[in-house]
């Protein structure tokens, strides 16, 4: 969980009781280019940037590069500010007959996609969790004391060919996992292929024992197609999931035919303030009109109040792709987490100028992008702090009415931008819908500000200690004016930090 205060937020509406002359607005964040970019040999091959989380005062991200054709490997950078990265000589893994990188120790294992996570539910040696899925293998669970050395756990939590960045987290307000992977949708195919990509979920109070899933399933799918493995031996991949786990996200006739979602990339924001930046893929046409399992892909906005059912209302991209000639102009896909600092929030993606399957032909359908140094691994985005989706009141005037919540502070505290044409008043609501006493619309002082935590104030008096502990509702009315977010406690409090 990025904070641990409750706030009021507007990322799907349920924070509203009333509102006129009031919109709902997502807002996408700043692209500020690239934040790491490609230096060393082994990172020729960058397969995507995983995470970014805090630990031991610093914000570490993860990065999966490929060493050889069988042969995966995890790096790490890290950062103070989120803004400069560096990568820490970690003395882990020989590369070229030195262990002079930042190459991260996962025992020669080959995910193709991970997520790794700070656990404050386990032990100290198992402090930090790699969660790994070979579509041949299925996911895997590994364990470390400092996020450099890791050690497997016996079996597989998932026997499924989940082939899709995973998003894995503990969460204490239930006291479990909850994990986000790919589906396969039979019931809604984009020919040629047979379904779509969705996104399933589960939860469990022990990592490291198998997911209960529906076994008995009639429309389960069959495995992959087998190919020569390590050492010329056989492999076959295990078949997708389909009904197995329930479906939380996916798209749905309101989306075009040509799309489906292609990951989840979900934080635990806030108390029961869960958020998602799913990949929407749109599919071009197969061959011998096109590449195989071709097209683009940029991000969405989606939010839930428990992890499970989600709010999709707000479906223009969240993160649009660059212009063209940009180096994210086909593809991107977020990074999980955040980093907090100050007004801001910054967020990661993966870019690529190049389509989903670009160059795949049935002839050619592996073919290989080696990045050369300059290349850019990841990239930094800038958001406002809760600046997600904003209640934003039309230029001649609207009323906005939260619904009720606690008074658990001294103060009150909003995040707004009213700039300069803007101005807005606020009064506090009792239970029968009335204005307090000294606490109304008349006894407001006006506020013209940009501000992430600006106090309210009547009658230039902050002061809320007396309605401590009674529910109460927010009443602003404003105009030109976008409202992030309501704080009961007064300023929010910082980050959680691991």
């Amino acid at each position: 969980m990025l904070f641990e205060d409750r706030r009021l937020l507007f990322v799907d509406g349920l924070d509203v009781e009333r509102m006129e002359g009031v919109t709902l607005r997502l807002n996408p964040p700043e692209k500020c280019g690239p934040c790491l970019l490609v230096e060393h040999p082994w990172e020729k091959r960058v397969t995507r940037a995983s995470v970014v989380f805090r630990w031991k005062g610093l914000w570490r991200m993860y990065y999966a590069v490929v060493l050889s054709e069988w042969t995966r490997a995890v790096a790490l950078a890290v950062s103070e500010d989120g803004v400069t990265w560096e990568r820490p000589q970690l003395g882990a893994v020989e590369f070229l007959g030195s262990t002079a990188n930042n190459l991260v120790d996962i025992q020669d294992l080959r995910p193709d996609e991970m997520c790794v996570f700070v656990d404050p539910n386990g032990p100290e040696e198992e402090r930090i969790k790699f969660v790994g899925e070979w579509p041949y293998v299925g996911m895997w669970v590994m364990t470390s004391a400092d996020g450099v050395r890791f050690k497997r756990a016996p079996g597989e939590i998932l026997r499924f060919h989940l082939d899709n960045h995973m998003s894995v987290f503990w969460d204490p307000e239930i006291r479990k996992y909850r994990i986000y992977c790919r589906g396969n949708d039979a019931e809604r195919p984009i020919p040629p292929a047979k379904g779509s990509r969705m996104v399933v979920y589960a939860e469990t109070e022990d990592i490291f024992q198998p997911i209960p899933v529906e076994e008995d399933r009639p429309d389960r799918w069959p495995p992959g197609m087998r190919r020569p493995g390590p050492g010329g031996s056989i492999i076959e991949p295990l078949p997708p999931i389909n009904r197995e786990l329930p479906a939380v996200l996916k798209c749905d006739e309101q989306d075009p035919p040509e799309c489906d979602l292609y990951q989840s990339v979900t934080i635990h924001y806030a108390p029961a303030v869960y958020l998602s930046f799913p990949s929407i893929y749109y599919h071009y046409p197969a061959p011998p009109e096109g590449f195989i399992n071709d097209g683009v892909i940029d991000v969405q906005f989606s939010a839930s109040r428990d992890g499970v059912h989600w709010d999709r209302s707000i479906r223009e991209p969240y993160v649009r792709l660059d212009l063209e000639g940009g180096r994210a102009s086909r593809q991107i896909h977020m990074l999980i987490g955040a980093v907090p600092g100050g007004h801001s929030l910054y967020q990661y993606y993966c870019g690529w100028d190049r389509t989903h399957g670009q160059d795949r032909t049935p002839d050619s359908p592996r073919p290989k992008h080696p990045m050369e140094v300059g290349d850019p691994i990841a990239f930094r985005l800038r958001q406002r702090l809760d600046g997600f989706v904003s209640a934003d009141s039309d230029y001649t005037g609207g009323e906005l009415v939260t619904r009720p919540f606690e008074v658990s502070g001294e103060t009150i505290a909003v995040n707004i931008d009213t700039s300069a044409s803007g101005c807005a008043r606020a009064a506090l609501l009792g239970e029968d819908g009335r204005e307090l006493e000294g606490y109304g619309l008349a006894d407001s002082d006006l506020l013209h500000a940009n501000d992430t935590a600006h106090i309210l104030s009547w009658r230039k008096s902050p002061d809320v200690s007396r309605l401590r502990g009674r529910p109460v509702r927010l009443l602003l009315r404003s105009r030109a004016t976008k409202l992030y977010a309501v704080y009961p406690a007064g300023p929010p409090r910082p980050a959680v930090s691991g």
